[in-house]
């Protein structure tokens, strides 16, 4: 790693003098003088959580897909991810530039902690050290993971092209892609890393825990098909968590209960970013996105809470308004904590990998959990036939669970080769020319990597189908 790495860069003017050229400016701060001590490391630290916008996954998994439609005061929002546009110019960057920059600032925490100053013979310190950096891997495991799902070939072919794993400050030269497994390796040594330092003690859920490291564990196995993992670590989960129940589940997306949540992006002025804003004018409340006609039938037809805290009832259904609510916020400041990680996901892991091992029984048994949660009864479970009716049936029942959440496009991606079917928007969700579907085969589930990164890397291959 460098020795110097420089954090904040000011210059008035450059100067056409050829000896000014390698003095380091009087104004710049290297690590020496950046981080000197434990507080220094854990502000960095703080600057690693602020970089991360989670707001970009939630808005094209949401608008691209079919939950969302035009709505009624739509002046040209959102065009391109209705039209489901994508490509290298327009909008393929965005979680790329994000989460490569999550973990450059993780890179830089891991960078300075080698020259800090601290009390080694001070457990409190060393603990405290420990846990920084433990942090660190985790949020730089969670972001390379994150760019994998969407930028990797196939998640399902560890012979096939990954990313590039960025281990340094500014890395030099001009990297290829490793594998999806040398990609997935990559992720697992931070994870293990990170789980040897993160303290134990540490619960506070809008922070890196072990429960956090469990479940990117487990949702990393899901995506590439390691169902065994993908189960057991579920299962250390659900052994952790209990469902919210219904009270709890209406209070959790207005902010006030974490029951069921493993890690939410917090909500605090100046550091949350606006969800809602993705689909209303958060100042007067009109809707230029709307909730999808097929989502809100299928939402009110399961007759649960979900209803309630996703569709909005101000809206004039008469004149075709469909307003989306799960993000309400308060004060009128629509700051709302996103819930990047809940104990009824890591239940539809489980029945997912019980569904791909043929164990449909308990596949069942976990849908029926979640459903039984949020209707305050206690139905019996399903009894699916085959795994495809187990998968179609978890699938429908993610996208009730997680609408809205950053999941759907990654959903349909992932089952579309089992169940032969890509992306079908209902007629009625494609009025004003917007289009009704994505093939199976269409090369849009999978990002390109960005024309930016090609022009500054010669080096790096683009996936095969955007060629």
């Amino acid at each position: 790693m460098k020795k110097y790495l420089i954090i904040i860069f000011v210059s008035a003017f450059f100067i056409s003098c050829e000896d000014n050229l390698d003095r380091i400016p009087v104004d710049s701060l290297v690590a020496e003088t950046a981080y000197q001590n434990l507080e220094d490391l854990d502000q960095g630290l703080n600057g690693v959580y602020t970089g991360l916008n989670l707001n970009n996954t939630i808005e094209f998994n949401s608008i691209f897909t079919d939950n969302c439609k035009i709505g009624t005061n739509n002046g040209g929002q959102a065009l391109n991810l209705l039209n489901q546009i994508l490509n290298t110019q327009t909008n393929s960057a965005g979680i790329w530039n994000n989460r490569y920059q999550v973990a450059n600032r993780a890179n830089r925490i891991l960078a300075a902690s080698e020259i800090i100053s601290y009390d080694v013979n001070d457990q409190s310190q060393v603990n405290q050290f420990e846990n920084i950096i433990g942090q660190a891997y985790a949020l730089r495991a969670f972001s390379h993971f994150e760019i994998l799902t969407y930028y990797g070939e196939d998640l399902l072919d560890p012979t096939s092209l990954g990313i590039v794993y960025q281990t340094e400050v500014n890395q030099e030269g001009q990297p290829l892609r490793l594998t999806m497994g040398e990609s997935i390796q990559a992720i697992l040594d931070d994870l293990d890393l990170a789980e040897s330092l993160v303290s134990n003690n540490q619960t506070n859920k809008s922070l890196v825990t072990q429960d956090f490291i469990t479940f990117v564990r487990a949702r990393l196995a899901l995506y590439t098909g390691d169902y065994p993992e993908a189960q057991a670590r579920a299962t250390d989960i659900i052994n952790n968590y209990t469902l919210a129940n219904q009270t709890q589940y209406q209070a959790m997306f207005s902010g006030t209960d974490r029951t069921e949540v493993i890690f939410a992006y917090e909500a605090r002025q100046g550091f949350n970013r606006n969800i809602a804003n993705l689909w209303i004018f958060t100042g007067t409340g009109g809707n230029f996105v709307g909730m999808s006609n097929e989502l809100f039938d299928e939402l009110a037809a399961a007759g649960d809470v979900r209803f309630a805290v996703n569709f909005n009832p101000d809206s004039d259904l008469g004149a075709g308004e469909i307003g989306i609510n799960k993000y309400p916020g308060s004060g009128g400041q629509f700051i709302n904590d996103f819930k990047v990680m809940r104990a009824s996901e890591a239940y539809l892991i489980r029945a997912e990998a019980y569904a791909r091992q043929n164990e449909l029984i308990l596949a069942a048994d976990d849908v029926q959990a979640v459903k039984n949660a949020r209707s305050g009864s206690s139905a019996p479970s399903a009894a699916y036939t085959s795994a495809n009716e187990a998968l179609r049936a978890i699938l429908s029942e993610r996208r009730l669970e997680l609408c809205f959440e950053g999941h759907r496009y990654i959903d349909i991606k992932r089952y579309r080769l089992d169940l032969n079917e890509g992306l079908e928007r209902d007629p009625r969700d494609c009025e004003g020319n917007i289009p009704c579907n994505i093939p199976v085969n269409d090369r849009r589930w999978t990002f390109p990597i960005p024309q930016g990164e090609l022009n500054a890397n010669t080096n790096i291959q683009q996936n095969p189908e955007w060629l």
